[in-house]
């Protein structure tokens, strides 16, 4: 019998519920309290925009100080989390993707390692929306203003790192239609360009769908980030 070659984990997930995703987030905060980290992407949008994760989303994202990357190695598999560095989205170092088997389902976590020694003002992370390229043109550069310090929040009694202005990064990421409710790849679609994350809707016209930048959304945080450049040197 042919056997399909697994590219990433998330080929062998399935059914995972809300309450999964919750014990998810729960069990790996607890591993990486000394680690530097925080919640991201889809994970840090459910935390901030509804105190909860996003039902429906198939895994939990975190991101990880690249310098901390063999650590969080090593206390993963002290935990008896299997790290299979031959999986081939494993084979970038910006990335590392591990499951965790709950009830007989596989639990996805996704780590993105990030950089804070390649430029002053922001932080370089090479996977993201992209999944991972040469091109630094797609490499995310996100304000260490909205990031650091980090700030501790509690989520089911459990102490979780988040950003220090979560609802700017979100705002960053997702556009200044964040706090709406929108299905990722059906109703919208990110694409970094210029290091920058672009917001796009999905427009359905008859038989065929086509990408619809939301402009007015770069020009608004570039104002935002120049207003806390400015307040920082008062």
């Amino acid at each position: 019998m042919f056997n399909r070659k697994i590219k990433n984990l998330k080929q062998i997930s399935s059914n995972i519920t809300l309450e999964d995703n919750e014990k998810n987030l729960i069990f790996f905060s607890k591993i990486l309290q000394n680690i530097e980290y925080f919640i991201f992407f889809g994970t840090l949008l459910g935390i901030t925009r509804q105190k909860g994760l996003i039902d429906g989303d198939d895994d939990i994202d975190f991101y990880v100080n690249f310098k901390d990357r063999p650590k969080l190695i090593k206390d993963l598999k002290n935990n008896n989390i299997e790290v299979d560095l031959t999986l081939e989205v494993n084979k970038n170092d910006r990335f590392l993707q591990v499951k965790r088997n709950i009830d007989n389902k596989n639990l996805i976590v996704d780590f993105y390692f990030y950089e804070t020694d390649i430029e002053n003002d922001n932080i370089i992370e090479k996977w993201n929306f992209e999944g991972g390229t040469n091109n630094p043109l797609k490499h995310l550069r996100i304000p260490k203003i909205f990031i650091f310090p980090l700030k501790k929040i509690l989520f089911k009694n459990v102490e979780i790192a988040v950003p220090k202005e979560s609802e700017s990064i979100c705002e960053f990421l997702y556009g200044i239609n964040w706090k709406k409710k929108l299905k990722k790849d059906k109703e919208y679609k990110i694409k970094v360009i210029d290091g920058i994350p672009h917001f796009f809707f999905i427009k359905k016209f008859l038989f065929f769908k086509r990408l619809v930048l939301q402009a007015e959304h770069q020009n608004h945080m570039k104002n935002i980030i120049i207003e806390k450049l400015k307040k920082q040197l008062l």
